[in-house]
Formats: C-alpha cells, sequence, structure tokens
C-alpha cells in the first residue's frame, strides 16, 4: 500500500505494521498463530476433547461477550478495524484451508482407540491445537465482521448478514455441540428387554428408553463365483467375469475356463448326493455348475456354506477352484418394542438409513451377527443424541438463503 502526503505531494511506502495493516500483515499473524499452534502441539503432544455442558454455554456466552464488547467498545481501534477488515479473513480462511487440506489427504486417528496423537496433530486434526487456534481467529474475523454489518442496521445488508450469521452460528454451534453429541450401540437378542447402552470405551450407560427385539430379518443379494487360488487362499478380481453373480441357466468364459451355471438353489442342504431345497434354518445357497476346459471337464455342486453347513468348492488343478461367495446383504432391519421412561410405548421397524426418532435420539441399524448372517439373533443399533444439531441446521439454513440472495443480486449492490 501507498500513502499519498498530500502537502508534499509525494507518494510514500507504507511501513510494515503501519496502520492499517493489509495482507502482509495479516498472513504474517497468520502465520504465527499456526507457528504458535503447532509449538503447543508439539509440547503438548494432546488430543484436545470437546468439553460438555455447561462448560461449552459457558465458553460461548464468553466469546460472544468479547466480540460485542470489541465491537462496541473499540469499534474505531486499528486492531478491531483490522480483524473484521477482508486481508485478516482471507489470512483466517486459508489458516482454516490448510488444516482442511492436512485431514483430508492424511488418514485421520481420532476415533481409533488407543493411538495416541502423533508430534504435529496430523493424524488428530480435529483436536490439535493447530485446528483450534485457526477456527478462533476465523470465528473472530467472521464475527467482528457481521457485526459490523449489522450496526447501525441497513436493509440493503441483510443478505450479507444473514449468510456470515448463518455461517458464524453453524460453525460455532458446531464446534461446541461436538462435546454434547451422545452415541451409544445397544445389542438387541431377541425376546431380550435392554435397558442399558455402550459407549465408546466400552463402558455400560443406563438408558432412558428400552428396546426388544422381536425378529430380526435379512434379504440378500444373490452370491457370487470367484475363481480362488488355493494356495495362498485368495480370489482373483481382475477381469471382466471375475466375480459373476449367479444366474441358473448363465455361461460366460473367465481364464480359458467355459463355466455354465446349470442349477441354482437359495435355501438348500446337503444330502449325501447333492443338494436339495429346503426350508430350515442355516440353510446355505448351493449351485451346479459345468465347467469346461483342455485339462478339465466336470459338473459339480458348490456352496458357500452356513453356520450350520459345510462350504464346498470345485477344485479345477493344484491352484485354481471355483467358490461361491458369501451373498451380501441387501437390505436388514429389527422389528422392535420400544418403551420409555415417561410410559410411552411403540412398535416399530429399524432399517439401514432409516433412523427412528424416539424422545430425542435417532435410533439406527448398525450390524448383526455376521456368522449367523440372515439367522442372526442378535442385532446392533445406534442411539445418537445430539442436542445442538437444530442450531447448526438453522445456521446453514441462515446461510443458504443469504447466499442465494448474494448470487442473484450481485455483491457489489449490497455493500
Amino acid at each position: 500500500m501507498r500513502v499519498v502526503n498530500f502537502e508534499n505531494h509525494k507518494v510514500t511506502k507504507k511501513k510494515l505494521w503501519q496502520y492499517p495493516w493489509d495482507y502482509k500483515e495479516s498472513f504474517i499473524v497468520a502465520a504465527g498463530l499456526l507457528l504458535t499452534g503447532y509449538l503447543l502441539q508439539i509440547t503438548t503432544r494432546t488430543s484436545i476433547k470437546a468439553v460438555s455442558s455447561p462448560v461449552n454455554y459457558i465458553i460461548g456466552g464468553l466469546f460472544i461477550v468479547m466480540l460485542l464488547l470489541l465491537h462496541f467498545t473499540s469499534r474505531t481501534h486499528p486492531w478491531v478495524k483490522w480483524l473484521r477488515s477482508v486481508p485478516a479473513s482471507v489470512s483466517a480462511i486459508v489458516l482454516v484451508l490448510i488444516q482442511a487440506v492436512i485431514m483430508g489427504t492424511l488418514p485421520q486417528q481420532n476415533f481409533v482407540e488407543g493411538v495416541e496423537p502423533d508430534l504435529f496433530g496430523f493424524s488428530f486434526v480435529l483436536t490439535s491445537w493447530p485446528f483450534i487456534i485457526a477456527q478462533l481467529y476465523f470465528l473472530t474475523t467472521l464475527g467482528l465482521a457481521t457485526l459490523n454489518r449489522m450496526t447501525p442496521w441497513q436493509w440493503k445488508n441483510w443478505g450479507f448478514v444473514l449468510n456470515h450469521l448463518g455461517l458464524f452460528i453453524a460453525m460455532t454451534a458446531g464446534i461446541l455441540g461436538s462435546g454434547d453429541l451422545q452415541r451409544y450401540t445397544m445389542k438387541l437378542y431377541e425376546n431380550q428387554l435392554v435397558w442399558g447402552a455402550e459407549n465408546e470405551e466400552g463402558v455400560m450407560i443406563p438408558m432412558p428408553i428400552a428396546f426388544e427385539l422381536t425378529s430380526f430379518e435379512m434379504e440378500t443379494f444373490t452370491p457370487k463365483l470367484a475363481l480362488a487360488n488355493i494356495t495362498n487362499n485368495s480370489i482373483e478380481t481382475k477381469g471382466v467375469n471375475a466375480l459373476r453373480m449367479i444366474n441358473k441357466g448363465e455361461s460366460y468364459d473367465y481364464k480359458g475356463y467355459k463355466i455354465k451355471i446349470v442349477d441354482y438353489i437359495e435355501n438348500s442342504k446337503f444330502t449325501g448326493n447333492g443338494y436339495f431345497p429346503v426350508n430350515e434354518e442355516g440353510a446355505t445357497p448351493s449351485a451346479l455348475i459345468e465347467v469346461r476346459s483342455a485339462t478339465i471337464d466336470t459338473t459339480a455342486w458348490i456352496s458357500c456354506g452356513s453356520f450350520a453347513t459345510e462350504y464346498s468348492y470345485l477344485q479345477l488343478n493344484n491352484k485354481e477352484a471355483i467358490v461361491m461367495l458369501q451373498p451380501e446383504a441387501k437390505k436388514y432391519s429389527s422389528h422392535v418394542n420400544v418403551f420409555v421412561k415417561d410410559g410411552k410405548n411403540d412398535k416399530t421397524v429399524i432399517e439401514v438409513n432409516k433412523p427412528y426418532k424416539v424422545d430425542g435420539w435417532k435410533v439406527y441399524q448398525l450390524s448383526y451377527d455376521e456368522k449367523f448372517g440372515k439367522w442372526s439373533k442378535l442385532s446392533v443399533i445406534e442411539l445418537v443424541r445430539d442436542p445442538w444439531l437444530p442450531i447448526v441446521y438453522s445456521g446453514i439454513f441462515m446461510m443458504i438463503i443469504g447466499a442465494l440472495y448474494l448470487i442473484f443480486k450481485g455483491r457489489g449492490t449490497v455493500i
């Protein structure tokens, strides 16, 4: 930046750290904050835990009061004017982007039990000092810039205010609310009433809601045929027909073999002479396949097996065999009775990606006993409660409305 001296009609170059601060000073400050963050991370070598209620409410209140005091008592101070300036905002955005790039490119270990933070916190970005400092710097510049457009109020600024205030609310609520997020898993066995759930450390927590599993249902895809290397127990996955879904009557070629699926039984049992359809627990898929090549011409039954039936495969030579893979789950759900301590009872079906809502909790279908598959007597559900989520959604909604206004009206008309 250049400063015009009107008395002498000379243009002088602004010195570093001479007010008003510009991009150069802003990026030096940002670099200093980043360095401070990494020095704190190296010396403490810790993962910062999110604070829960009421501490997060107190921190959030103090932060907002600080912004209001800075704005209303020191609005014309050079530091405050710089903090709400575009150069400060851009440097803060760059600081946040650096953390986002690290988080997006390096594997994160925040939720892996027993893993210690690395020296710089690169594998624990969300709970590292550099991330916390970058967020604080960004929210300070964002909050002061928003307050500056809010007071005195002018209707031409409503789009800018809505967009920036929404971003401020969403980010602040997201950071402070992470400590109040509750996430538990509950193991349900058929006809057993369960009032407790486990947290991430495996500690049993008493819950205000109980579930009773009445039945577990699963739909599966048709299993696939594959060529297996029996010397190292590996599956060939290269090639168009490497993993071929079973369709009765279909033929295909793979690695010099002509394979035909003569018959397929979804639920079957081996009786000594082959597989026959049955309707009982532990039944397994089976297929009669015909294989022809320069070295083999044979027909045989194969099966992926189940907890009650041995698997079987067709060995082609000393190295290769055709096997049937376990069928993949298409859809699974739990039929449950729900009991709430306030006396509310309900019956519902909990499915994957279709959470059930009860008493402020979202209940998700999580897993089952994979050994028993569709015959599983165990269903694992996840209970999630996030009281700050409506605030985050409100902020995002405000941000979108403001952004749409700025897009359609043009930023220049509202400044």
